[in-house]
């Protein structure tokens, strides 16, 4: 937005002065140069210098934007709507110049802010836009969704993880600033949030330096190209989870909430992935059958099989699923055939602005593939697809990358494409394979992909910058040698930083699991308590688990067992433990989260239809009283009670007894506990 600057000691009391004579209305007024917007929840007073001040009517609290630079800004004038009190001006920021508009709807606590250009064909270079408001308090903490299901990080937290938030990082296009113990916060949503970005940026409050988010926008080939919009949205308590649960306000009114409750009538084959484990590596028959005898009553099964096999698992109550991507591509064979992964190069790869062509996933062996345009993606999955099905019962299909990677451009003139129409693309791709009557699996998640896609492999997981082991490659470590274990645990796993805000927010309409470099049994050598760190992290979010089947193997796949093989009990605890829970509230709302000590280790969770789970992660028992019972709880112990489910693994004289009861399923083990 505007570059601002800090307002001095006698402005700040000539704007108090404004404040008290011009809060007796509605509307837009004007005192001197300084203009005021006001509504039932805010008034936003707006100087010379561009700086706004925000005062939130029902928490009785000010916000002071954080000013980087002094501007003016020229030719204010009203614009108001039917719905809107909004003005209008102009200004430069980065010696590009803007016309802006502010705007309050009459009867919420949003600010709207548009930023445009009168010639939208100016070459621009990033522009760090809107200054952040300040949040003066030492629990203030950053709500971000950066390549995982949530955290929330201490905002004085050195080194911050990201300086910078691309679109590539961020699974929802908003970042919160909150207090962590008072609850009082607002967030920035990028409403055109193709071309934008966040930079965290650092600010002294006292002596202490904090970050915080800076919207900003990048060129649409080379030019400032369209309105740009973003609002800011402000609570006086609830924290990230009044913050998470606006945005899903705000995705409702786009159309980008789809529950299962309207996604099932259309393919009832997603019944099937409520209470499912997702497994990787095995697809026979026997293991099929092997499982059902086992007690697991559903799964996905990845891989490939014959046609008769594949009906025999379909009856069996499994959803069948094979691997796709349209993204990594090599050179078609002698018989110029496209498929998946085989495209005409260079002529259909993405042209960078570089002029040169992009490349994409080198093998483990050294094959370096390229980026096939997102232009011919449903082209080839038309090409792909049907052929398959006529031959293969599939029930689902797992599809690699498109809602993992970043936006891109194409700059070859005869398949040109902005960063928007790619992510347009990758919906109509997904909208295509749903149309085979597929259930419909991605890599990770992406808030744009939520109507289109069914469940998500890596929401789970704590970003991909925080692996301490060759992950993208499958091979698991033997131990804990490397140097980003720390960091692994710190910022990827640690319950004092993480937040379900995607849980929040989709939970009814997307299931999410782990990475399957990053599985529930995948860290079992290196450190086997991540195991039963991830199966409670699935309890607490009402997510599924991820598991290995495989034989031990060498070349692209895991090189050692999975649980199936190496420690079949701990394959069939995993699946008792998380997925009876998900298969009851698999299409429910996540309706609470909060951290139930000080040190964050013991959380709790609830969902619309009542359930209500309780975990402890901590080294401490900890004593729960969920449904009305009291429970103690050891470390990685749980309670879960609701209207469909009663469940628990806590201490009862000395050992650890793990109940599952629902309507079909009861379930009773003692183990000895070791301490």
């Amino acid at each position: 937005m505007i570059i601002f600057k800090r307002i001095s000691v006698f402005l700040t009391i000539f704007v108090l002065l404004g404040l008290c004579a011009c809060s007796s209305s509605d509307g837009v007024s004007q005192e001197g140069d300084v203009w005021f917007i006001e509504n039932s929840h805010l008034k936003v007073t707006i100087q010379p210098t561009g700086v706004l001040n925000v005062y939130d009517k029902k928490g009785n609290r000010e916000w002071q934007q954080v000013a980087s630079k002094e501007k003016k800004i020229e030719n204010v004038s009203e614009v108001s709507t039917a719905d809107k009190w909004a003005i209008a001006f102009e200004t430069e920021v980065n010696n590009y110049p803007f016309l802006i508009k502010l705007s309050l709807p009459k009867a919420s606590a949003d600010l709207e802010i548009e930023a445009d250009m009168e010639n939208r064909d100016t070459p621009i270079e990033d522009i760090p836009f809107f200054d952040p408001f300040l949040l003066d308090s030492e629990h203030c903490s950053i709500a971000v969704a950066d390549f995982c299901n949530g955290h929330l990080y201490p905002a004085d937290l050195h080194p911050f993880p990201y300086k910078r938030y691309t679109t590539a990082l961020l699974d929802m296009p908003w970042i919160g600033v909150c207090d962590a113990k008072e609850g009082h916060g607002y967030e920035i949503i990028l409403d055109t949030s193709d071309d934008a970005f966040f930079d965290m940026i650092p600010v002294k409050v006292g002596k202490r330096e904090i970050v915080l988010p800076k919207a900003g926008w990048i060129s649409s080939k080379k030019r400032f190209g369209y309105a740009r919009r973003l609002l800011c949205h402000f609570v006086s308590d609830g924290g990230y989870v009044a913050l998470a649960k606006y945005y899903r306000t705000y995705a409702q009114k786009r159309g980008l909430i789809v529950p299962f409750s309207e996604k099932v009538k259309k393919n009832p084959n997603l019944t099937r992935l409520f209470g499912a484990v997702d497994v990787w590596g095995q697809q026979s028959v026997e293991f099929a059958k092997e499982a059902k005898k086992a007690g697991v009553e559903k799964m996905i099964m990845n891989g490939n099989s014959t046609p008769e096999e594949l009906k025999s698992i379909n009856e069996l109550g499994y959803l069948t699923s094979c691997y796709d991507a349209y993204q990594d591509v090599f050179q078609v064979e002698a018989d110029g055939k496209i498929d998946s992964g085989h495209e005409y190069l260079p002529d259909n790869i993405v042209l960078k602005d570089d002029s040169t062509r992009m490349l994409a996933w080198c093998t483990w062996d050294g094959h370096q593939s390229m980026k096939r345009c997102p232009v011919f993606w449903e082209r080839t999955a038309k090409l792909v697809i049907p052929e398959v099905l006529s031959k293969y019962p599939f029930l689902c299909r797992f599809i690699d990358v498109t809602t993992a990677e970043d936006l891109y451009e194409c700059y070859d003139e005869r398949h040109p494409l902005t960063r928007a129409e790619k992510r347009e693309l990758g919906v109509r791709l997904f909208d295509y394979i749903r149309s085979q009557g597929l259930v419909v699996g991605g890599e990770h998640g992406r808030w744009w992909a939520v109507p289109v896609i069914d469940y998500v492999e890596g929401m789970m997981s704590g970003g991909t910058d925080n692996y301490a082991w060759d992950a993208p490659y499958l091979r698991p470590p033997m131990n804990k040698d490397g140097n980003k274990w720390e960091q692994y645990e710190t910022l990827g796993m640690n319950p004092q930083y993480r937040v379900p805000l995607w849980e929040l927010v989709f939970h009814d309409c997307v299931v999410s699991t782990w990475y399957w470099g990053d599985a529930n049994d995948f860290l079992t050598l290196a450190d086997p308590k991540f195991t039963d760190m991830k199966n409670c992290y699935n309890i607490l979010y009402g997510t599924i688990p991820l598991l290995w089947a495989n034989e031990e193997t060498g070349g692209a796949g895991p090189s050692k067992p999975g649980s199936w093989v190496a420690n079949r009990e701990l394959f069939l605890e995993t699946y008792r433990n998380v997925c009876k829970l998900h298969e009851v509230i698999a299409g429910q709302e996540m309706t609470v989260h909060e951290f139930l000590t000080l040190d964050g280790m013991v959380q709790r969770t609830c969902f619309a239809d009542g359930t209500e789970v309780v975990v402890n992660f901590g080294e401490s028992v900890y004593e729960a009283t969920v449904g009305g019972k009291r429970y103690q709880l050891p470390q990685y112990g749980f309670a879960v009670k609701g209207p469909r489910i009663e469940q628990s693994r806590a201490l009862i004289d000395g050992q650890i007894v793990t109940n599952i009861h629902t309507n079909t399923y009861n379930f009773q083990d003692f183990k000895q506990c070791n301490n």
